[in-house]
């Protein structure tokens, strides 16, 4: 059970796709403009790497560790990320009645989904591991999106140097949100 809080804790705080590996970097960056968007796509992010980082156990585990062909999991895992994001796109379409729009490509396309997936099994996770690891990963996505978001409207109410504004501005913004994460 410690371990698996320590997985927890681990992939929302410490090992935060997001602000340690900068994975998934583009959505963290470009897209944490309006915290309910960051927070709808945290929330899109957390469920597609549940279920991806699941099957993509299960498919490590049955298939491509019995065979030996563990070469084959950037392709596998990523054709499996897409079927989940287009069946995640489908599903939102024919309950909300309207597309994803912008949301799908991002998450089919996310680094950081593949990432949590590889780490899993390169880790060599128990399915419940795994499932704990593909959870706090995407809920540390979500908290570090919706964190930067207030951080980015901050620095916008601002006055920021020429050298500075944009892309610079939030970069440092970014790492100082990291450590700050990390101190935890």
């Amino acid at each position: 059970m410690k371990e698996l809080f320590a997985i927890l804790m681990g992939g929302v705080l410490l090992n935060n796709y997001a602000l340690q590996s900068f994975l998934g970097v583009t959505n963290f960056l470009g897209n944490a403009k309006e915290t309910k968007k960051s927070a709808v796509m945290g929330a899109a992010v957390t469920v597609v790497t549940l279920i991806s980082g699941v099957l993509c156990w299960l498919l490590e585990e049955f298939v491509l560790g019995t065979m030996n062909a563990d070469f084959l999991q950037p392709l596998l895992f990523t054709a499996v990320i897409l079927a989940v994001a287009t069946a995640i796109g489908a599903a939102a379409k024919a309950l909300f009645k309207k597309p994803l729009g912008i949301f799908f490509p991002l998450l089919a396309l996310n680094s950081a989904v593949l990432g949590v997936a590889l780490n899993n099994a390169s880790a060599g996770y128990t399915f419940l591991q795994a499932l704990v690891s593909s959870l706090a990963a995407g809920i540390g996505f979500t908290l570090a999106m919706v964190l930067f978001c207030g951080i980015r409207s901050k620095i916008n109410d601002k006055y920021v140097p020429a050298a500075f504004r944009g892309l610079p501005i939030y970069l440092m913004a970014a790492s100082i949100l990291a450590l700050t994460l990390f101190a935890f």
